[in-house]
């Protein structure tokens, strides 16, 4: 059952990234040029914004651009293409992003993090209940002493 999955997920990712190119290699350079060396945040905002269907190879640039901080183009796009973001986080995963930074940027875009989340080495986990804790034990004789009761 996993070897099928895992099929069908490379199977997929395979065909998003066909279907999510840029139409050209001159669109490419276009929105590479637009960019610049060095983006602002509100600049690769309105590239993501005018260019949603291509927002994970925006991302792909971005992410190798200097100065860009990969949380905030991670939550740019998926505030731009949320319907691509898990596209969008598995363009950050192939870049190295840490999925602490992928969920954060999932979560203040908007998108639901469990949409993009990667599975586990463990799997699922099948039995997630914890046991109740222990009632705290009841004092005993208080230590003993002389039975005198203290002054203060």
């Amino acid at each position: 059952m996993k070897t099928s999955a895992t099929i069908l997920s490379v199977i997929s990712i395979a065909f998003s990234s066909f279907t999510f190119a840029f139409d050209s290699p001159e669109q490419r350079d276009a929105i590479d040029s637009q960019l610049g060396n060095t983006p602002s945040e509100q600049t690769y905002q309105n590239i993501l914004q005018s260019n949603p269907q291509v927002a994970p190879n925006i991302l792909s640039i971005l992410l190798n651009k200097q100065g860009v901080d990969p949380q905030n183009a991670i939550t740019a796009a998926m505030a731009a293409a949320p319907d691509k973001a898990t596209e969008i986080a598995q363009v950050a995963r192939d870049a190295g992003v840490s999925n602490e930074d992928i969920t954060s940027a999932a979560l203040l875009a908007g998108v639901d993090p469990t949409q993009i989340a990667e599975a586990s080495a463990a799997g699922t986990p099948t039995n997630t209940s914890v046991a109740p804790p222990s009632p705290p034990s009841v004092g005993g004789q208080g230590g003993g002493g002389t039975g005198a009761i203290s002054p203060s």
